[in-house]
């Protein structure tokens, strides 16, 4: 397969999964939610929600080379204004994982370590681009990118696997699927992502002040 074409395939996949996240954020004030503890914490639950829903819609867009390539301005804007919710919507995450938590220990082992993983590497990420290192800037919002987006890939295989596997599952089935779908999904969208930045780690490294390569 070519660079090209697996570049299509990618942006059509993440192009999905962005659409996915974006519509659950908006799809969840129509129902009663699986957690029960969101009703006691309904203000950080909708930072992680409403804030989580806009990065996902406008964080792909950071990763297209012609609107970096003729619209840096906006390119550097937007990447300020997403690190600033992507920091809230981790923390808020962090929160929600490990002070309540639907599936217990296991939920709050997952989350804390992911959302862990995802703050560090959107904070790295722009630690490196104020110093000019844009290299480095890319390759750590790629992967904060990809763990943000592993909410959403857990969703696209949490629900066929849970039909597949019984029918009514008892709560402690489902709360096992779930959080194994949440580590899958998180998994295999670092594991995808690290492979996109070897392949293309060197190749028309840009300079300071200028657009990376996707």
């Amino acid at each position: 397969m070519s660079k090209k074409s697996a570049r299509r395939i990618l942006a059509a996949a993440v192009g999905v999964l962005a659409s996915v996240g974006v519509g659950a954020a908006a799809a969840h004030y129509f129902w009663e939610p699986y957690n029960p503890g969101f009703l006691d914490f309904p203000t950080v639950v909708a930072l992680h929600v409403v804030l989580g829903g806009v990065y996902l819609a406008l964080a792909p867009f950071q990763f297209v080379r012609r609107i970096r390539s003729h619209h840096l301005d906006y390119h550097r804007w937007t990447g300020r204004l997403l690190v600033s919710v992507g920091v809230v919507v981790g923390v808020t995450a962090l929160f929600m994982g490990l002070v309540i938590p639907a599936a217990g220990w296991l939920e709050r082992a997952v989350i804390g370590l992911f959302g862990s993983l995802f703050l560090f590497a959107i904070v790295r990420g722009f630690v490196h681009v104020r110093s000019g290192r844009i290299a480095l800037h890319r390759e750590w919002m790629i992967r904060a990118f990809a763990v943000a987006l592993g909410i959403a890939t857990q969703r696209v295989i949490f629900f066929p696997v849970v039909l597949i596997t019984a029918t009514g599952p008892t709560d402690e089935l489902f709360d096992t699927l779930f959080v194994a779908m949440l580590a899958a999904g998180f998994v295999t969208n670092l594991a995808i992502a690290e492979l996109w930045i070897r392949t293309t780690r060197g190749q028309g490294a840009p300079r300071a002040g200028t657009a990376e390569s996707a």
